[in-house]
């Protein structure tokens, strides 16, 4: 605005009021979204040169930039967190199930047996049945460490692939699964355990709260990425923030390069499709590194510093220059 002298309003009153008699801005937006704007004024009319606006909004641009940047570094530290509480709270449950499952079985073998050897000499038949009580209990615990495996990384998946994993995923599953589309060929270790347990997750979830008859899963490749898209017909309406599955597989595959979406609207069942990158950035490939335990210098590697750097001194080298203008 050049002059505001003869422009009316309640706002214009205000700006005269403070002595301002001209003025320039430009919006600063981050994520598509008006995060605020810049403003330079002045007491005299017509105080820009021709193309202040033009300085303006590209200073508005580099700091757009800096606040992208910052926001990005919070968003990856947030992130990290969660993976290394994740890697925690997991450690915790092996323990529980471990000791509340096959450590059980086993004990209760070895009491068997030992009582077996006891009786073997006076009470034979007793002592056969004990025996036979032990072998029960090996089997149990046996199937209690094979569950507790495939929670962790299932052998088939190593040994035969993903699509293999995910018939076994879905021989499992107490609901219809319809396998569809899966590549025929070898993807990444790091793509094919992610897509694995996204479509793992996805089916629990479906089992325990969409009300569905059945589940469609599938896996295709297409542009550099691996999309993994589970459909249910259920009851929708799944809110991703409220639990900590969902939120933790979108730091996996965030960490990968990729992202997670889930669509649920009411009454037309839940979508939940990752798209990951063949491919990850070095940077998330640290930020994985870092999750698992690596040493902690290599998260100072893997921030953004030297872009955030520049861009600060661009948007104090702009900053100076409107000063002189």
């Amino acid at each position: 605005m050049d002059d505001y002298s003869g422009v009316r309003g309640e706002l214009v009153k205000s700006l005269r009021a403070a002595g301002i008699k001209s003025a320039v801005g430009a919006p600063v937006k981050v994520a598509g979204r008006t995060w605020g704007g810049i403003i330079a004024s002045s007491g005299r009319a017509r105080a820009f040169p021709e193309g202040a606006e033009n300085r303006l909004a590209d200073f508005a641009e580099l700091v757009t930039a800096a606040l992208a940047n910052v926001d990005a570094r919070e968003q990856l530290a947030a992130s990290r967190a969660r993976i290394v509480e994740a890697g925690y709270e997991e450690r915790r449950r092996l323990g529980r199930d471990l000791h509340d499952g096959a450590q059980q079985e086993l004990v209760g073998a070895v009491i068997s047996l030992e009582l077996a050897r006891r009786r073997w000499a006076r009470a034979p038949g007793e002592a056969r049945e004990l025996v036979e009580e032990a072998l029960e209990h090996m089997r149990s615990g046996i199937h209690d460490l094979r569950e507790l495996a495939a929670g962790i990384h299932p052998s088939v998946l190593t040994d035969r692939g993903l699509r293999a994993a995910l018939e076994a995923l879905a021989t499992r599953s107490p609901l219809t699964v319809a396998l569809g589309e899966v590549p025929p060929g070898r993807l990444p270790t790091p793509v094919e355990t992610s897509a694995y347990f996204v479509a793992a997750e996805a089916l629990t979830n479906a089992a325990k709260h969409a009300r569905c008859s059945r589940v469609d899963v599938g896996v295709r490749v297409h542009n550099g990425s691996a999309t993994v898209e589970v459909h249910d017909d259920g009851v929708g309406g799944a809110d991703p923030s409220a639990g900590s599955g969902l939120r933790g597989l979108a730091d996996r595959v965030s960490a990968l390069g990729g992202r997670l979406e889930v669509d649920s609207p009411a009454g037309e069942g839940t979508r939940v499709r990752a798209r990951i990158a063949l491919s990850a950035p070095e940077t998330d490939r640290r930020a994985v590194h870092l999750a698992a335990g690596a040493n902690a210098s290599e998260s100072h590697e893997s921030e953004p510093h030297d872009t955030r750097g520049m861009d600060e001194q661009r948007v104090s080298r702009l900053g100076q220059g409107l000063l002189r203008h």
